[in-house]
């Protein structure tokens, strides 16, 4: 197994410059040209999702659905944020096997980002096997209901990184067996995430945060453009009602749950979020949800 420690990753944060034409041209060259990608099959995944680079959703859709296939996994889930924050909250992205009943493992909800295996997938410098989620003592009784409550029996966890750290997490469960030991998945899987994923949703994540501040274009140099770590200073400009309802979205509370807890109107509600979200840049409730996941504020 080739893997390759924090220390050894390429710099793709360093010398991003320009407009999404210049970031396609420069990780087709970087990843395709020059051979980066060690598994061959993950070839074809990285130009599809250069396709969709601009599309951040849509770049992930393509990331966590081949993935889900290569591995032979029923789920496959992906989400931003940081190692120092408080909660991390699963879900940004989610492919399923259709041929189950498989359930999501956000749905919204925060995961305790404190826990011993949630920073063990951040910091290790290679893959996380849970071979048997019943029986692996790293496993704490709290993050063990969480995952069998979304029927997970095997998961393969890492963090995605730029070379100076992580900013989001990957991870592939099996729901209806345990991961077989005997195909090369770990290899898989692991090579993909280094040469592909990390590098590539980086970049997407960077340019999906420029076009919610109309700044694609833009030359961007800074670990957050890279890392998917937005600037968290725009949350000193909310109001402290706008604060508070920014709160209870990132507890994964829906907009009328929110509407009796404030007493006030769904529109209310609509309005003051499209308010938070226009301050902060957020483009999206999960953007905003990953932004206070990062700044602690949740």
């Amino acid at each position: 197994m080739d893997g390759r420690n924090q220390d050894t990753y390429p710099a793709f944060a360093e010398d991003f410059r320009g407009g999404i034409l210049a970031a396609q041209r420069q990780l087709r060259n970087r990843l395709l040209d020059r051979s980066t990608i060690r598994y061959r099959h993950a070839r074809d995944l990285a130009a599809h999702m250069l396709l969709r680079l601009d599309d951040l959703p849509g770049c992930w859709s393509v990331a966590t659905n081949w993935l889900r296939a290569e591995l032979g996994c029923q789920r496959v889930d992906t989400g931003f944020g940081m190692r120092e924050a408080k909660d991390y909250f699963p879900g940004f992205a989610e492919a399923k096997d259709a041929s189950f009943d498989v359930p999501s493992f956000g749905c919204g909800k925060a995961v305790d980002n404190r826990d011993v295996a949630m920073q063990a997938m951040w910091l290790d410098p290679r893959p996380l096997i849970f071979a048997d989620i019943k029986q692996d003592r790293r496993v704490t009784m709290r993050l063990r209901q969480r995952m069998s409550g979304a029927r997970t029996k095997s998961k393969l966890a890492w963090a995605l990184r730029t070379e100076r750290g992580g900013y989001g997490l990957i991870c592939a469960d099996w729901t209806e067996h345990l991961v077989p030991w005997e195909s090369g998945l770990y290899d898989c899987f692991e090579q993909t995430v280094t040469d592909v994923l990390s590098p590539i949703i980086a970049v997407s994540k960077q340019i999906a945060d420029q076009g919610s501040r109309g700044e694609v274009g833009k030359p961007q140099g800074s670990l957050a453009a890279y890392a998917g770590v937005s600037d968290t200073a725009s949350l000193a400009t909310l109001t402290a009602s706008e604060l508070e309802i920014a709160r209870l979205v990132a507890k994964g509370m829906s907009y009328k749950e929110i509407a009796r807890v404030r007493d006030r109107s769904l529109s209310t509600i609509d309005h003051q979020l499209r308010s938070i979200r226009q301050k902060t840049g957020a483009s999206s409730t999960s953007a905003l949800v990953s932004l206070l996941a990062r700044s602690d504020l949740s």
